[in-house]
């Protein structure tokens, strides 16, 4: 009887290797989740960038295709006699509705601005304007030679102003260029291959190229101010030789190169450009 007992059971080195296989399968299944939640992780950063971005850009699809095309009044672009280094902004009236004065007769018209803050949030302004002699205390759409950044300094500059609204917080590069009508891209709103060399109404200009570059607000809590004005820095500008594509694609490229930042927190920028066509 202790003869047979002793023979049915588990010598020590079967026991040290069942011991040791249980141990390996702990281990892959223990990393098999840790790779799930770091997947769910992006995934759900994924969706929370590309919510944002679509809110925003489909905000700037109305403002653009609304946007007034005349020849006597004015823009605040960027072009060769004004070039913005680092984020960019723009000014220009839409027949969008805005945030209209108290008093007077509202017009059809808005002035709308983006631009990005000192806390590297980006900011739209829809500045609801009267019908002109309707008031003598708010402005009303104003014509050349008047321009915006005389009438309305806080569209072109860092002023705060009222009628700037956070319409998107974890947006902190925007770029944006020009399609000409004959194809090309742009960073100045005119062609000067048809002898042209002012705005004109944004006569040569067929659709307006916005770039932006957005971090989750999880992973913006990984990077300090400074090393977020670093990257920014890293983040180059539009250069006309560029074709569709190229100026994100050398974003993410810096970005995926860039140490000092935590990793998990660069996995939390996304960019994204689109095109936004101007209506005749």
């Amino acid at each position: 009887m202790t003869t047979r007992n002793l023979n049915n059971g588990f010598t020590l080195a079967e026991l040290l290797v069942a011991i040791s296989v249980l141990a390996l399968l702990v281990l892959f299944v223990s990393r098999l989740a840790d790779s799930a939640a770091a997947i769910t992780i992006l995934g759900h950063k994924k969706m929370d960038a590309d919510s944002q971005a679509r809110q925003l850009l489909d905000r700037m699809i109305v403002d653009f295709a609304q946007m007034l095309r005349r020849s006597d009044i004015d823009y605040y672009l960027k072009s060769s006699s004004n070039i913005q280094s680092g984020n960019d902004q723009i000014a220009f009236y839409s027949s969008v509705p805005g945030y209209y004065p108290a008093t007077g007769s509202q017009s059809s018209v808005s002035l709308v601005a983006y631009r990005i803050n000192a806390q590297n949030k980006l900011e739209r302004m829809s500045k609801g304007l009267v019908w002109n002699g309707v008031s003598a205390a708010n402005s009303p759409i104003v014509f050349l030679p008047l321009t915006i950044s005389s009438t309305w300094p806080a569209a072109t500059t860092a002023t705060p102003d009222i009628d700037y609204e956070l319409v998107g917080p974890q947006i902190f590069r925007f770029e944006y260029a020009y399609l000409l009508n004959d194809g090309t891209l742009s960073e100045t709103p005119w062609a000067t291959s048809a002898g042209h060399f002012n705005v004109n109404g944004m006569q040569d200009v067929t659709a307006i190229i916005v770039s932006i570059a957005l971090i989750d607000s999880k992973s913006r809590t990984l990077i300090s101010d400074s090393q977020l004005s670093t990257l920014l820095g890293n983040m180059p500008d539009f250069a006309p030789s560029m074709n569709p594509g190229d100026l994100v694609a050398q974003w993410q490229s810096i970005i995926g190169s860039t140490t000092g930042i935590p990793r998990p927190a660069l996995q939390g920028i996304r960019c994204y450009e689109r095109y936004f066509r101007l209506l005749k």
